[in-house]
């Protein structure tokens, strides 16, 4: 399987390409899912783009945020410098984006982010109607899909390391709806990573552990995955050197993980949702951050002095002091000594964070490339040289002829002196001399040749990359909802008076238990029903959800994810989940992360899932009702909603309702979301006679 590393700066980079990844993905000051990394100017991405094809390593940029109608030519000309400049691939989200890039450039090789949400063979095989040959799949992926989006000939790559987003991959919109800072615009606040009230407790509710599969990789390799990837661009180069390498090894698993917790440790990870407790496991309420590994119990607490038994710190060493699992401050190592930044007492647990020994090992670490090098010098020639490295062979002639030498002339050590000077180049040379007679030249024009010799090979080398071939182009065709109108989405059809359905003109059902449709009597609605589809469709709830929409009654769907555009011929509106900000031509609800109004249905009122979970909030599976709630530091209260398929599924919803009163809407196709609601309030809501707190998401706020 192709090993892909992150990278967010050039020293990562390096460190990834010299432990041996097979590819690693960056991004441009813009439109990539990490705009707090460094990333890489134009200049810093062609240099990167060289040097990881020097050493036959694949380069992928990151386009992979949504885009605003006022971004879009600028987005298109980045992503066309990225490929002007050798980038192998683009990895991309925004629908939009797609289809006018592969307008644009028929050849770039497209990759579907993970924040498209790509988790079962119907996502897949609209993703090849886009004309996207690699899809990064959701991290929510069971295992018995990966087979079935294998048969549908697209490449797959899989997450195996690092960070693990809480919410369904790409559905999030917490940090949107809060801040203006869209996580889908690469901005996220992380207010996952932030306390809350759950359970009659505080703790870090939302946050989840690390990924780690190492010990999984030969099931994910008989499964048909092509391509593990390591989440990280916004960690250190130590990081992405030790990932890289433990993933390149064959060494145990205890050895593997110990290597990686050395360098970052969230939670003491996780395998996501690859066997089926995975979901109870996932969180970590006690910490959101990097708990290291366990030095020892601090024996004494000396003021801020701690000491562990039997344990010597390292130099330029980082900890953490934690009592029963929760953190209680960190410490360092300074003038050999631990010292604390909180008060530890004796008892507590200290936990190593950053190794400095391991980090100056990691940093000192360098692979060159090995060189082999054959100069040749004839009096009255100019010089000539063969050189081989991978497999790559050229041949280079000097500028100036060779003097004859009327002494001693040059000799082969000189020559060796001149081409083992290497600074500009990743080269290890193996230099061979050969001399007719004595001849002599300056040591300038030696080196001179020498650097014309490294710069020919250097461009073969990174020249083999990218390889270039036009894919399918972008083909994507299913039936369009065509309808107008006021749509009201219930979850509960008893709610409806005669009053109520006269006042709209479709109606959309999202039930809480799919498994119900079939058995559901719509005979007294006389309007068009369209079916709410989850953004989730994992395993066994595919045959619940196909069975839904077979149903006779239901007129078309509302889409939130690409698999439902495979699943039915019934007209399909795409809804929230597909997060549309600007302006489309399919049919669509436009996004609450939206900040105007576009072509789209508004969505005009609802309490927005800003997540959508796939993971049980309790830890265990227990009689629950299907409601509660998170309430954050600040008393906001943030409902939690269950609903079922085959698999049980949670949605956080806003604290307030997103509500756009009628003096401000300035379109008639309007979306309801009024599950939850009472008839009572849901006709006041569609009289326009809402009152209470709300807030109209990003409308006006400029969407960061």
């Amino acid at each position: 399987m192709q090993l892909v590393a992150p990278a967010g700066n050039f020293e990562a980079l390096r460190a990834a390409v010299e432990f041996g990844a097979d590819a690693v993905y960056i991004g441009m000051p813009k439109y990539g899912a990490r705009a707090k990394a460094d990333n890489f100017d134009l200049s810093e991405f062609e240099r990167a783009v060289k040097f990881a094809h020097a050493y036959g390593v694949k380069i992928f940029a990151t386009f992979n945020t949504l885009i605003k109608d006022g971004e879009m030519a600028d987005a298109l000309s980045s992503a066309e410098n990225a490929y002007s400049l050798g980038a192998d691939a683009a990895i991309v989200q925004d629908l939009r984006f797609i289809k006018e890039l592969k307008k644009t450039l028929p050849d770039f090789t497209l990759h579907a982010s993970t924040q498209m949400g790509i988790h079962n063979a119907d996502g897949a095989k609209a993703l090849i109607d886009m004309g996207i040959s690699r899809a990064v799949l959701s991290r929510e992926t069971l295992p018995c899909d990966i087979p079935e989006i294998k048969k549908t000939g697209i490449d797959i790559e899989f997450f195996v390391q690092g960070a693990l987003c809480i919410c369904f991959s790409g559905n999030c919109y917490f940090s949107s709806l809060a801040s203006s800072y869209s996580g889908n615009r690469g901005k996220c606040m992380q207010l996952c990573r932030k306390k809350y009230f759950f359970g009659g407790k505080n703790g870090y509710y939302l946050s989840a552990k690390d990924l780690c599969l190492y010990d999984d990789l030969k099931r994910l390799n008989e499964l048909g995955v092509d391509a593990i990837k390591i989440e990280g661009r916004m960690r250190s180069s130590e990081y992405v050197a030790q990932s890289v390498c433990v993933y390149k090894s064959n060494m145990p698993t205890n050895a593997a993980v110990s290597a990686l917790k050395a360098v970052f440790n969230r939670g003491d990870y996780c395998n996501a949702y690859l066997d089926e407790v995975a979901p109870f496991r996932v969180l970590y309420p006690k910490s959101q951050a990097n708990i290291g590994v366990p030095v020892g119990k601090i024996t004494k607490a000396s003021g801020k002095k701690l000491l562990v038994g039997g344990f010597t710190p390292s130099e330029g060493d980082g900890y953490k002091v934690m009592r029963g699992g929760t953190e209680v401050g960190g410490a360092a190592e300074k003038g050999g000594e631990v010292i604390a930044d909180c008060t530890a007492k004796a008892g507590d647990e200290l936990r190593r964070t950053f190794d400095g020994a391991l980090s100056r090992k990691l940093k000192q670490f360098e692979k060159k490339i090995d060189v082999s090098v054959i100069v040749k010098l004839v009096a009255d020639k100019k010089p000539f040289a063969e050189l081989y490295a991978q497999d790559v062979s050229v041949t280079v002639e000097g500028d100036e002829e060779i003097l004859r030498a009327s002494g001693n002339g040059i000799s082969n050590g000189d020559v060796v002196k001149a081409f083992n000077k290497t600074a500009e180049y990743p080269f290890n040379p193996t230099i061979d001399v050969n001399i007719s007679n004595a001849v002599f030249t300056p040591i300038s024009v030696l080196n001179a040749f020498r650097r014309k010799c490294f710069d020919t090979l250097y461009t073969a080398l990174y020249s083999r990359l990218p390889v270039r071939s036009t894919s399918k182009p972008f083909s994507l065709d299913y039936n369009k909802f065509e309808g107008n109108g006021k749509i009201l989405s219930v979850n509960d059809l008893s709610v409806l008076t005669p009053r109520i359905i006269s006042k709209v003109d479709y109606i959309a059902f999202d039930p809480d238990d799919y498994a119900t449709v079939s058995k559901t009597d719509f005979s007294r609605i006389d309007k068009p029903i369209l079916l709410n589809l989850p953004v989730t469709m994992r395993g066994e709830d595919k045959k619940i959800i196909e069975s839904a929409v077979l149903n006779s009654d239901i007129y078309g769907v509302i889409s939130n994810n690409y698999y439902s555009l495979k699943l039915t011929n019934k007209p399909i509106l795409l809804g929230t989940g597909h997060n549309i900000i600007g302006e489309c031509e399919y049919p669509h609800i436009t996004s609450f992360e939206a900040d105007r109004l576009g072509n789209g249905f508004l969505y005009a009122y609802g309490y927005a899932p800003v997540m959508t979970l796939s993971h049980c909030p309790y830890g265990k599976c227990i009689n629950c009702n299907g409601e509660d709630a998170l309430t954050d530091e600040q008393g906001r209260i943030f409902k939690l909603h269950h609903y079922k398929i085959a698999h049980c599924y949670w949605q956080l919803l806003n604290c307030v309702p997103v509500y756009h009163p009628e003096n401000k809407i300035k379109t008639n196709n309007l979306f309801y979301d009024c599950r939850f609601l009472n008839s009572d309030k849901i006709e006041k809501i569609l009289d326009g006679k809402y009152f209470g707190e709300y807030t109209r998401g990003n409308f006006n706020k400029d969407l960061k």
